[in-house]
């Protein structure tokens, strides 16, 4: 695995040739758009510059309305098969998108593509010589089978990819690219399992970009009456939605009225069951507008992420800046570092989950500590943008591919 060495500076400027659709690609296409190096992106995201067409929540601004790119007809069809309930439905506005992406390849040094899209066009684009890169923002199918094949098994459950067909889509596009881009340590980790060299992977971290807004704000004025643990994000099997609530029964009886867990998110199907029947000091509010779920981070503070498998969880880093202090798992992705910006559990393990949460409860100095350093590396961590990250991998990579 290699990590980009930010102190160098750039010997030239690469133009690219963006497919994705993930909002760090939004950030960088804006990045490289305002440096005229962006020569096409190829996205589900609809524009022809003068809003008609362009939902006013899918807004990419000003400097990406003239780049030329194939967006509407995949949209579409993705939003035609969701309203059918098709079954895969992503394969009605993925492999749309991975054809017209490959059609009439444009001139670029470097195609950067993310998810399952970019194949057809990656062989087209190494064949004239261009490098290519697949940017996997999350565990391939390989690894997240290994991580929840038992935790669905435990719940009578069998765990399934929407689209196997996509999924080895995914493994073989990052086989074939000359470079991988990863988020975190825990999806670098997962390609090598996997079989990619490890000399092909570039650790380009992901910073949320609501980390900032949240940085500048501050924490509501409590005491501590009353500790309240946070978790955010989707509750399912696979985000460890069943370990976090059978270790709250045990924290609960601990610590009484002295704890609260709030919960917010939507509930996937294999965890309404769970949920039907909450333990006692819990309040799931379901999907909030984030401007509210940064309240809740602010007025927190302790935030429970116990996932199963991620890429890169934004809203850890998001409790990060809020100053929580974060109990997660390396499986997680974040950039927590175990015992100074947050604590780091097993997986699937309710007893260090209960251990963890117990010594921050109680330990309020401890807790204090914690929350103000992963609030510090934050910072330090928004000195560099993702695009001056990308950049600088773009460079490693161009030098040595000659």
């Amino acid at each position: 695995m290699i990590t980009p060495n930010h102190n160098l500076s750039l010997k030239s400027e690469p133009s690219v040739w963006i497919i994705s659709r993930v909002d760090q690609a939004r950030i960088l296409a804006k990045h490289l758009a305002e440096q005229d190096r962006l020569v096409r992106w190829d996205s589900f995201w609809r524009h022809d510059g003068t809003g008609l067409i362009r939902p006013p929540s899918r807004h990419v601004g000003t400097a990406l309305c003239n780049i030329p790119g194939r967006h509407l007809l995949p949209d579409l069809l993705g939003k035609t098969a969701q309203k059918l309930r098709l079954p895969a439905r992503n394969l009605y506005s993925d492999i749309p998108l991975s054809l017209l992406a490959a059609f009439r390849m444009p001139n670029a040094d470097i195609l950067h593509g993310q998810g399952n899209y970019s194949l057809p066009a990656m062989r087209r684009a190494k064949a004239s010589n261009m490098i290519t890169i697949s940017d996997v923002t999350g565990q391939l199918a390989e690894t997240r089978h290994v991580q929840l094949v038992d935790e669905y098994a435990s719940h009578g459950r069998a765990h399934r990819e929407i689209s196997t067909f996509l999924a080895a889509r995914r493994t073989a596009e990052a086989r074939f690219a000359d470079a991988v881009f990863a988020p975190s340590d825990t999806v670098a980790d997962g390609l090598q399992r996997t079989g990619i060299a490890p000399d092909k992977i570039y650790l380009v971290p992901f910073t949320s970009p609501h980390c900032r807004a949240l940085l500048d704000r501050e924490r509501f004025a409590r005491d501590d009456t009353v500790i309240r643990l946070l978790y955010v994000g989707n509750l399912s099997l696979a985000k460890g939605t069943a370990h976090l609530l059978a270790a709250w029964k045990t924290i609960r009886r601990q610590f009484r009225l002295r704890v609260e867990l709030t919960l917010i998110g939507t509930a996937q199907p294999c965890a309404r069951g769970l949920l039907s029947n909450l333990p006692d000091g819990v309040k799931w509010f379901g999907p909030l507008p984030h401007d509210q779920v940064a309240d809740h981070m602010l007025s927190s503070d302790i935030f429970v992420f116990p996932s199963l498998t991620e890429g890169s969880s934004l809203a850890t880093m998001e409790a990060m800046a809020a100053g929580c202090a974060v109990i997660t798992t390396f499986d997680a992705g974040s950039p927590v570092i175990n015992h100074q910006s947050g604590l780091i559990i097993p997986p699937r393990d309710q007893d260090a989950l209960v251990t963890a949460a117990s010594a921050l409860i109680t330990l309020a100095e401890m807790r204090r500590t914690i929350a103000q350093k992963a609030r510090d590396q934050i910072a330090r961590d928004l000195r560099d943008t993702y695009g001056t990250r990308v950049d600088h991998a773009y460079e490693t990579i161009l030098s040595r591919h000659g």
